[in-house]
């Protein structure tokens, strides 16, 4: 590919991206319920009231808790959002059809609704963390530095899941075929995914299940956010979170590239 067509593919995926973005904003009350609805009642309830009833649970599981539903709602935002932006649009209103006609080639198309994925995680990361920050103002603690490199994880949080949602939009229909299989593939990893607990609590159960943690890529969102903002509670350095990260992105980047392009020429 020469220059030309790379500036191209780049200017074409970024009107794109802009035109995504302000369907984005054009909806913002709707898509702020989508985003926080399930993150404030999971953040009142185990996090505000259950830690001050008599029943087991000590204060401080909030900053055990708060990470991880932090790391959730990264995971949720892309994954929902390109992967049932997809579906509804091969199958329905045509419009990705619309984007396949312009003049750009189907690794850029698929980027841009990567990159808009990353954009919708960064964007649910944000909000959960400030909601958090209000909420716990005395539970996490945060440097400009791990601020920095915590963007960064929303980041890769939004690019690995809107990876895997783009991979699930394109390979399974109809779209409520593709809803049934994102829900089995979504759950385990919300609640097996290190989002309420450190790893470590786990080996002490079941070593087998332990392992199994350690293939569910949220498991090293979850790990890196706490040691960012809950250092003490965290399980997995910072260097292997970002290394399973790292693994992930590698896996499932083509994978959502290569099943779109698959949907697009059939």
């Amino acid at each position: 590919m020469n220059r030309q067509e790379l500036v191209w593919n780049f200017t074409a995926a970024y009107a794109i991206f802009k035109r995504d973005t302000r369907v984005f904003w054009k909806e913002i009350r709707g898509n702020l319920i989508r985003i926080l609805g399930q993150p404030l009642f999971f953040l009142t309830v185990f996090g505000l009231l259950i830690p001050r009833m008599s029943i087991g649970f000590e204060s401080s599981y909030t900053k055990i808790l708060v990470p991880g539903v932090i790391s959730m709602t990264t995971m949720l935002g892309s994954m929902r959002s390109v992967a049932g932006e997809i579906a509804l649009s091969f199958d329905h209103n045509e419009e990705i059809r619309s984007h396949i006609l312009l003049p750009i080639s189907m690794w850029a198309l698929s980027l841009e609704k990567i990159v808009y994925g990353m954009f919708q995680g960064v964007f649910s990361g944000a909000s959960v963390l400030v909601i958090s920050l209000l909420m716990f103002p005395n539970v996490l603690s945060l440097t400009v530095i791990n601020l920095v490199v915590l963007v960064l994880v929303f980041m890769a949080s939004g690019i690995i899941f809107g990876g895997l949602g783009l991979a699930i939009g394109s390979t399974f229909k109809p779209p409520e075929i593709m809803f049934e299989v994102m829900f089995v593939i979504m759950m385990p990893m919300m609640f097996f995914g290190a989002t309420f607990y450190p790893i470590t609590e786990i080996i002490e159960i079941n070593k087998a299940f332990f392992y199994v943690t350690l293939g569910i890529p949220l498991t090293y969102i979850s790990e890196a956010i706490r040691s960012l903002v809950a250092p003490q509670t965290g399980a997995l350095s910072l260097t292997i979170s970002l290394i399973g990260m790292v693994v992930a992105l590698v896996i499932f980047v083509p994978l959502g590239i290569w099943g779109f392009k698959n949907r697009a020429i059939s």
